[in-house]
């Protein structure tokens, strides 16, 4: 089930971050001084344990926390703004749940769309994305002056 990430959370979260990014972004940006270095669980833990980091974080948490996520609503739009599940637990259906709930909070709170950014070269990403109804809206940037691009991508709430 999702619920609001508390501060029991925050080490587990900072793991998957971690983990999961190195897993998909690794053969993006192939650098592995920051994949490797720079990238670590107990600094992420403690950028977590800043005021107001958890505000807009959610877990799945079904007796053990598999996923996160973190949103923020812009008037009447919801910027999903991370989806990260461990990989240990991929291919499970819980990125759908996940979804499925952000999409039903959206409309609760009467928001006209879903957007976020993903990378250009995780086709993975997009491919889900694609799957529960994101398209790219057109609009693409350059991500962190890093040479690889970003992409936007849009779910319309009718």
């Amino acid at each position: 089930m999702l619920r609001k990430a508390c501060e029991k959370d925050i080490s587990r979260i900072a793991e998957i971050l971690i983990f999961a990014k190195r897993v998909s972004y690794r053969p993006i940006f192939e650098n592995d001084e920051v994949s490797f270095n720079s990238m670590q669980v107990l600094t992420e833990a403690e950028n977590l344990k800043q005021p107001h980091m958890l505000d807009n974080v959610f877990v799945y948490d079904d007796g053990i926390v598999r996923g996160m996520m973190k949103r923020e609503f812009h008037g009447k739009e919801l910027k999903l703004c991370e989806l990260f599940i461990d990989p240990f637990f991929q291919n499970l259906g819980i990125g759908k749940k996940i979804l499925t709930s952000l999409v039903s909070e959206a409309r609760n709170n009467g928001c006209l769309r879903i957007y976020m950014w993903v990378l250009e070269k995780n086709a993975r990403a997009r491919n889900f994305y694609e799957k529960y109804g994101f398209v790219f809206s057109g609009i693409r940037e350059e991500f962190a002056n890093t040479g690889r691009y970003k992409m936007k991508y849009i779910m319309p709430l009718d």
